[in-house]
C-alpha cells in the first residue's frame, strides 16, 4: 500500500511540476550592479523570485536587463548593460545559450521568418544606432542595418520592421520603416517626440509618443499608421499636461499610464480622457511614476520602482482599474509577459501523429481543413504561446481569415489524435 501511495504522490509531483503557468517580470536590476532577474508570478498568485538563478545552479543572468521575448519554446533577454542575450529554455528554464557578438547598448528584440532583430544604441552619443540581425536557428549574426537616432521598441509585421526612434541619449520623434528582404531603411514616419509603445491590430499600427520630457508644453502624439497603404492614418495630440510613459491593449481597448495614474479609452474610437480609471499606490518619494506597464491575460500590471533602491512592487488590476493584488519582486521591475512552460511550441518536430492528419492548403490565408479528421478539438496558438482560437472542428474547415500574416501552431485533439503542427498565415 506504501508504495502505492508513493507511486501516486510521484506521478501528482510530476504532473504538478510538468507545466507551470502564470507571468515573468523582468527585473533590470541596477546598473552596473549584475544583478538582472526574473521573477515568476504563478496562477496562484505565488511569487518565485531569482527564477533564473534558480534553474541555473546559481548563475547570474547579467547586467541590466532591457527585454524579454517568448518565441516558440525559448525565452530571449536582452542584457543592455552586459552587451548580451541569454536564451533560455522554456519548458525548464535552463540556459541554452549566450550571443555576445555584434551588441552595442542592446535595447528591444522581434522576430520574422528565421531571424530575430535586436535594436541597439550603439557607442555614447548615438552615433552608431543600428538593428542587428541573428539567424533564429543557428543564432549567428549575419547584418547590421543602420537606423535613425536611439532606436528603442521594435515591432515586426509581414516582410517589415518598425522602429520607434526615441533618441537613445538625446530626443528623437520619428518611427523608421525597414524591409526585411533587403536589410534596408525604406521610410521615417513623424510619430511625436519620444514615442514608447507600440501595437498592431488589423494591419493597422497604433504608436504612442510621450512629448519632449524637458519641454514643459511638449505633449503626448497618438498615431495611427496603415501598414498595407504605408500612411499615416491619423495623428491626436494629447490633451494637455499628459505626457504618457506606457501603452498596452488588451485587443479591444487602449491603456495607457500618465504618472501613476491609469487610463482607458477603445481602440475603434479613441478618445483621450483626463479622467483616470485608477491610481497606481507609487508614492512621490519614488518618482510618482511606473517603471513598467503590461496587459497580460485580461490583467493590468503596474511595476513600481520602490526608489530605485528596494526590491519593486507589481500591482496588479481588472481591466475596470479595480486593485486586485500586490506581489514583491525583485530590484527594476520593468516589463511583464505571459508564461506558459507547457504551451504548444513553433518548433514541434518532435510531435508525432497518432493517425495520418494533415493540414491543408498551408500556407492559408481564409480558411484550412484537416486531411483524415471528421470532428474534433481546435486549437490556434501564436508565436508568443497564447491561444487565439478555440473551437470544434467541421467540414467546413477552420476560419482564419482575421488573423494576421505569420507562423502558428494548430492543436488537434479527439479521441483518436493529439497532433500539433505548424501553420502559415499569408
Amino acid at each position: 500500500m506504501k508504495k502505492i501511495y508513493f507511486l501516486i504522490l510521484a506521478f501528482v509531483l510530476s504532473f504538478a511540476n510538468a507545466q507551470t503557468e502564470g507571468v515573468l517580470v523582468l527585473n533590470e536590476g541596477g546598473a552596473g550592479s549584475n544583478n538582472a532577474e526574473i521573477s515568476l508570478i504563478s496562477n496562484q498568485s505565488v511569487v518565485t523570485n531569482n527564477y533564473f538563478k534558480i534553474n541555473n545552479n546559481n548563475a547570474t543572468l547579467g547586467d541590466t536587463a532591457q527585454d524579454i521575448k517568448i518565441f516558440g519554446d525559448k525565452i530571449f533577454v536582452v542584457l543592455n548593460i552586459s552587451n548580451q542575450i541569454k536564451v533560455i529554455n522554456k519548458s525548464d528554464f535552463s540556459l541554452i545559450t549566450t550571443i555576445s557578438n555584434n551588441l552595442d547598448n542592446p535595447r528591444y528584440i522581434a522576430f520574422s521568418g528565421d531571424k530575430f532583430y535586436v535594436t541597439n544604441w550603439g557607442g555614447t552619443g548615438s552615433v552608431n544606432n543600428y538593428v542587428a540581425v541573428y539567424n533564429l536557428n543557428t543564432y549567428a549574426h549575419e547584418a547590421n542595418i543602420a537606423v535613425g537616432s536611439g532606436p528603442e521598441k521594435i515591432y515586426s509585421k509581414d516582410d517589415k520592421l518598425y522602429v520607434l526612434l526615441k533618441g537613445g541619449f538625446g530626443i528623437n520623434q520619428y518611427m523608421d520603416v525597414i524591409n526585411t528582404s533587403t536589410n534596408s531603411v525604406i521610410s521615417e514616419v513623424n510619430v511625436g517626440d519620444f514615442p514608447h509603445s507600440i501595437f498592431e491590430k488589423n494591419n493597422l499600427l497604433y504608436i504612442m509618443s510621450s512629448g519632449n520630457p524637458y519641454t514643459p508644453n511638449s505633449f503626448g502624439t497618438f498615431t495611427v499608421y496603415n501598414t498595407t497603404s504605408q500612411s499615416i492614418v491619423s495623428s491626436t495630440a494629447l490633451p494637455a499636461g499628459t505626457k504618457p510613459a506606457y501603452m498596452d491593449t488588451d485587443g479591444t481597448n487602449i491603456y495607457y499610464m500618465k504618472d501613476a495614474s491609469i487610463y482607458k479609452t477603445s481602440i475603434a474610437a479613441p478618445s483621450f480622457s483626463t479622467n483616470a480609471i485608477a491610481s497606481a499606490p507609487i508614492p512621490i518619494n519614488s518618482y510618482g511614476t511606473a517603471y513598467g506597464f503590461n496587459i497580460v491575460n485580461n490583467k493590468i500590471y503596474v511595476a513600481d520602482p520602490k526608489g530605485y533602491v528596494a526590491p519593486g512592487k507589481i500591482y496588479t488590476y481588472d481591466l475596470q482599474g479595480t486593485l486586485e493584488n500586490t506581489f514583491t519582486v525583485s530590484l527594476l521591475p520593468n516589463q511583464i509577459i505571459a508564461y506558459n512552460s507547457a504551451s504548444p511550441s513553433l518548433s514541434t518536430a518532435e510531435n508525432t501523429k497518432a493517425s495520418k492528419l494533415s493540414l491543408y492548403p498551408n500556407p492559408a490565408s481564409d480558411k484550412f481543413f484537416v486531411q483524415g479528421l471528421n470532428t474534433g478539438n481546435i486549437q490556434i496558438y501564436d508565436t508568443a504561446g497564447r491561444m487565439i482560437i478555440n473551437t470544434q472542428y467541421t467540414q467546413n474547415g477552420i476560419d482564419v481569415s482575421t488573423l494576421s500574416k505569420g507562423n502558428y501552431i494548430v492543436k488537434i485533439t479527439d479521441k483518436n489524435n493529439n497532433f500539433t503542427e505548424k501553420l502559415i498565415i499569408k
